[in-house]
């Protein structure tokens, strides 16, 4: 099973739609245009939620909506419960926006995910926008201009950066992806770029990763055993970090004296294209999608 990207009629389970930030959220989404089918609420009280349908339990939500995505918005104490819930449903794509998530719990979670073959996005996600269709978690969508460009990050506040450079230099999204910006996640790069590579309205990818992971490296691996038919930018975050901790087990490489350098050169070896400066995000894909369109403009005359 693969992560399939959302279109305006995907119906999109919110738990924790009567929370503080729940509710503020999910009121973007619905003036956005998402496909908001129900909620789930402690609260028995509560059936209706801005006239959606609330539950009470995310087994009869699924049985009487059929939601093919859940956004969680519950607090670090309460997430894990929700997660599981939302795994055992078996919504294809669960959404996690919350922080200070524990490690255990998120180890729990991602292999309560492995197991019954459902994909977790975060915790720490900011969710998913495909501009002028569907907004699923907190990101500010009226910034994502529609276009070509897919984008996956680390990163909220880089993502919305390079979001601006690519609008600056007449270029849009396709669709942009948070996986999230914690060390432990429920989902690496290589799930989400595989979606956007199957995307026909995604015609170049941009990935915004982070000097001190792993999730790189495994998409490097994954890139090389295809032939890339669309090109792949990839900015890492933190180049004048020069040397991380051997903690494998919470996602950090190896002790290295350049583990930028050395990220890069195994990013350049799998085909991707290595952005040094962020500034220079947009202004760089511009002019190579440039370049690409002449050539075979060229090649088809």
């Amino acid at each position: 099973m693969k992560i399939e990207i959302p279109t305006k009629s995907t119906p999109i389970l919110c738990q924790g739609i009567t929370s503080s930030t729940g509710a503020v959220h999910i009121e973007r989404a619905l003036a956005y245009g998402s496909n908001i089918v129900s909620g789930i609420s402690r609260d028995p009280s509560v059936t209706r939620f801005m006239d959606i349908p609330v539950f009470s339990n995310v087994k009869n939500a699924v049985r009487k909506t059929k939601p093919l995505i859940s956004v969680i918005f519950s607090g670090p104490s309460r997430v894990l419960a929700d997660a599981e819930e939302a795994v055992k449903a078996h919504i294809p794509l669960i959404i996690c926006t919350t922080t200070h998530v524990p490690y255990h719990d998120i180890l729990r979670m991602r292999e309560l995910a492995q197991k019954h073959h459902v994909y977790l996005i975060g915790p720490a996600s900011s969710g998913i926008v495909v501009p002028e269709q569907v907004l699923a978690g907190n990101m500010p969508a009226n910034l994502f201009p529609k276009g070509s460009v897919g984008i996956v990050s680390r990163s909220s506040s880089l993502t919305y950066e390079s979001v601006q450079q690519l609008s600056a230099n007449d270029l849009g999204v396709s669709t942009c992806i948070g996986i999230g910006s914690g060390t432990l996640l429920g989902t690496s790069f290589v799930p989400v770029v595989e979606a956007l590579l199957s995307d026909s309205k995604t015609k170049a990818i941009l990935v915004i990763g982070k000097i001190n992971s792993h999730f790189e490296m495994e998409l490097a691996e994954f890139l090389k055993k295809k032939k890339l038919k669309k090109p792949i930018f990839v900015y890492l975050s933190g180049r004048s970090k020069k040397q991380v901790s051997a903690l494998p087990l919470l996602g950090y490489e190896s002790e290295t004296k350049d583990v930028a350098s050395c990220k890069r050169k195994i990013c350049a070896s799998a085909g991707m294209i290595v952005i040094q400066r962020f500034d220079k995000i947009g202004e760089e894909i511009k002019n190579y999608l440039s370049e690409t369109n002449q050539t075979n403009t060229k090649e088809n005359k």
